[in-house]
């Protein structure tokens, strides 16, 4: 037993060793990116899409944020689509429109008239449906971002006309050790996006900040034949890079352009959202698999390696070496997306978040096998 867990974790933490030094260059070699500004006049009509539900105490934020925005109003168009709300979400949103009315806000209502699986999916398409903008924005109804976040964008796709742009996103006004451990993994996690996408191999983004152009949406096939509750971003970036090629998805890296957001304030709550982010993976094709795999497999390699060990001491070694080869691999990646962010104060908090990580992939993974999770109040299968 002892000698076939070593040779897994040479084998396994080989890959991993490779994939995420692959996925480090390119973060490093990804060129922060710099707008022109006012050497050129933007062109661009522009739809923000804002999925809703439940999120009266959080929307009216958001919205203020974009109404704050440094790009035209006049090319700018808002469209929130209330999906099925039991708070006063609907109230906020209709008060913002009233009092602004120059700043063309729309509303959408959609009602669960029959059971419906992939729900975002469906409030966005409503929403592309009824828009006018040639650049479609997706964002969160808890997101927060600076006043040139928009002009950020569309400037980039002015410049280089993606399919489409995957935008950094972090967490941020943590109040606890859990709440800062979410933010240093999370923004591993936008790193390693970033890395992938330059690397010409993307197979992640996040739909807080993400833009893709209308025309690509509708050539892609937008979210048809697409039955997985989740995954408005993951999928779609997966039908854009096989129908324009995996240089079509980029990533903005410009902190002007970042989003942020809450972690998750309980345990329960942020397991129950990587469980939902791990139920897609029975979606993916084999490359994104595998990484999935491998990275899955080293962790629980981790965990088993640690339990094994307990009760058979002279395995400590082997377990010592392979668990500190995994964290160096993973500190210079760490390293370039603090620094990045300017957050460097959470390195402090990377310690405890490594020796726990295993642990929750592992977990995660293993009911994300099976599809079902509640969300937003629902009951979510696949």
């Amino acid at each position: 037993m002892e000698v076939i867990l070593q040779w897994f974790m040479i084998l396994t933490g080989g890959v991993y060793l490779f994939l995420i030094a692959m996925y480090t260059a390119g973060w490093y070699a990804l060129r922060a990116y710099e707008p022109k500004g006012k050497e050129r006049k933007s062109r661009t009509r522009v739809t923000i899409i804002i999925p809703a539900r439940n999120e009266q105490d959080t929307i009216g934020a958001l919205l203020t944020d974009l109404k704050d925005q440094d790009y035209p109003s006049g090319l700018t168009e808002i469209i929130v689509v209330d999906d099925s709300s039991g708070d006063m979400t609907p109230l906020v949103v209709k008060e913002f429109a009233s009092r602004l009315p120059e700043w063309n806000l729309k509303l959408i209502t959609i009602r669960e008239d029959r059971p419906f699986r992939a729900f975002k999916k469906k409030a966005i398409s409503h929403a592309i449906a009824e828009s006018t903008g040639e650049l479609i924005v997706t964002t969160d109804a808890d997101c927060r971002m600076g006043n040139k976040w928009l002009s950020t964008l569309v400037d980039y796709f002015e410049e280089n006309r993606p399919g489409m742009i995957v935008g950094p996103v972090s967490f941020h006004e943590e109040t606890s050790l859990f709440e800062k451990m979410q933010t240093i993994e999370f923004l591993s996690l936008i790193a390693v996006t970033a890395g992938a996408i330059r690397s010409g191999r993307p197979i992640m983004c996040n739909g807080a900040n993400l833009a893709y152009s209308r025309e690509a949406f509708n050539q892609a096939g937008g979210f048809s034949y697409d039955s997985f509750s989740s995954g408005d971003d993951v999928f779609l970036l997966l039908k854009i890079r096989r129908k324009f090629g995996p240089r079509s998805v980029t990533f903005l890296k410009n902190r002007n352009a970042m989003v942020f957001t809450r972690a998750k304030k309980s345990p329960g709550e942020f397991l129950s959202q990587r469980i939902r982010w791990a139920s897609k993976n029975r979606g993916y094709h084999f490359k994104i698999l595998f990484v999935s795999f491998t990275v899955y497999l080293t962790n629980l390699l981790v965990v088993a390696g640690g339990v094994f060990t307990l009760t058979n001491p002279s395995f400590l070694n082997t377990f010592l070496i392979f668990y500190t080869a995994k964290m160096l691999t993973d500190l210079p990646i760490l390293l370039g997306i603090t620094r990045f962010v300017n957050r460097m104060n959470l390195l402090w908090f990377a310690t405890p978040m490594i020796i726990l990580y295993p642990v929750y992939v592992v977990l995660a993974g293993a009911v994300g096998i099976t599809g079902r999770y509640r969300w937003k109040g629902r009951m979510i299968r696949k």
